[in-house]
């Protein structure tokens, strides 16, 4: 049994009202302890510090503990500690299948560091930023997590999602659950335009570490301005533009009705499927592909930072010719797995691809039709000769792109 210490004030399930101390370094004494923490009113910064020794490509089976010396766990709530709204998890170093970080209620699997925590040094100062529309970590001052909550992730063996993580971002946050954390350090940053808490007059604060400990803070995240650029979209085929529908649907019986797919061989395909798009580093182009009798093989996705098929067939860092499309530019791009050789193309030019094996070879050389999973309707394909549509890939998804 964990022993829990509860840190911070008294507060109602209706306000939360941090402790002044905390504005302070404070030591994690526990395995298990408990905060006031109002979230949208402060940065959670969290000293931590790497093991002497780790493994950077451990066996699954110890990938995904939570109890281990490398990974910190922090359970959000709201009003109650019954409330859970929210976890998170990352960890101290970066693996090698990247899987480093997830916000479980919007990251259907683990993601990448976009680098080596604080350049592999032992101290690390990291800061959980939540703004109304995202959430930001990062890593002495590097940013290497970003999650806007209306981009959660889609998948069909995650119910849930993306709607929990469009939740989590509504939610008012004042009391976290910090787990396996021992040994580590938190205090509050107060965000720009908060006022700090007075230290009552007559108490001494804890002054939470060793005297002689010099902190590293990083800068208060500012809000972002970039603006998305829009790129014309180049494509070498002559086919029907048609909405990329969400087949994950009542009325697609959430992706098992054959209606709401297009009949395409993909294995023998040198056209392949091409889609237009805005791509984003958190938001998955996604495409389910099915077999001749209706049954689903997987999904394939890619954003701006990973690429994947389902059954461990492709799981990877997206290469730098992709990253460079740019965030939010809209894109004109053609998915094709040729004879098992799986290729995203943009304006003709080749930005990756992966030759399938053994046991993936096999299982997707009996794709037989494709369908869109939660892409909008400002999303486009385009029907060709080789393809048929079902009855339900009609002009306007069946009433859920109505047409101007």
């Amino acid at each position: 049994m964990y022993a829990v210490l509860v840190l911070g004030l008294l507060s109602t399930a209706f306000s939360a009202v941090i402790d002044p101390s905390l504005t302070e370094w404070r030591l994690v004494k526990q395995d298990l302890e408990r905060i006031m923490f109002p979230l949208r009113d402060y940065i959670l910064e969290v000293k931590a510090f790497r093991p002497d020794t780790y493994n950077t490509n451990p066996p699954y089976s110890e990938l995904f503990r939570t109890d281990k010396s490398t990974t910190m766990m922090i359970m959000l709530h709201s009003g109650t500690y019954k409330s859970h709204v929210g976890r998170l998890v990352w960890n101290t170093i970066k693996y090698d299948r990247g899987y480093d970080i997830a916000i479980e209620e919007c990251n259907v699997r683990y993601q990448a560091y976009n680098s080596w925590p604080a350049n592999k040094e032992k101290e690390q100062i990291w800061a959980w930023n939540f703004f109304d529309d995202r959430v930001e970590l990062t890593c002495n001052g590097d940013l290497q997590y970003e999650q806007n909550f209306d981009e959660g992730e889609f998948s069909p063996y995650k119910p849930g999602l993306p709607e929990k993580c469009l939740a989590l971002g509504s939610q008012e946050v004042d009391r976290l659950t910090l787990k396996h954390m021992a040994g580590e350090y938190i205090r509050a940053r107060p965000k720009e335009g908060v006022v700090e808490p007075e230290e009552p007059a007559s108490s001494s604060a804890p002054s939470g570490g060793p005297d002689d400990i010099i902190v590293q803070t990083t800068p208060v995240p500012t809000e972002k301005t970039e603006k998305p650029t829009t790129e014309e979209p180049t494509s070498d085929d002559d086919g029907e533009r048609y909405p990329t529908c969400n087949c994950w649907t009542r009325e697609c019986g959430f992706c098992s009705k054959s209606a709401c797919t297009v009949k395409q061989d993909l294995y023998n395909s040198e056209q392949g499927v091409t889609v237009t798009s805005h791509v984003k580093w958190v938001k998955l182009n996604s495409i389910m592909l099915f077999d001749e009798d209706g049954n689903s093989l997987g999904i394939f996705q890619w954003n701006l930072k990973r690429i994947s098929l389902s059954g461990n067939c492709i799981a990877c860092n997206s290469p730098s010719a992709i990253k460079k499309l740019g965030r939010g530019t809209e894109q004109t791009w053609t998915f094709s797995m040729k004879d098992g050789n799986v290729q995203i193309k943009v304006g003709g030019k080749v930005l990756y691809e992966q030759e399938l094996m053994g046991r993936c070879r096999d299982i997707y050389s009996k794709v037989a039709s494709f369908s869109f999973v939660d892409m909008s309707c400002q999303n486009s394909f385009s029907l060709t000769d080789e393809m048929e549509a079902g009855d339900q890939v009609v002009p306007d998804c069946g009433g859920t792109c109505p047409r101007e």
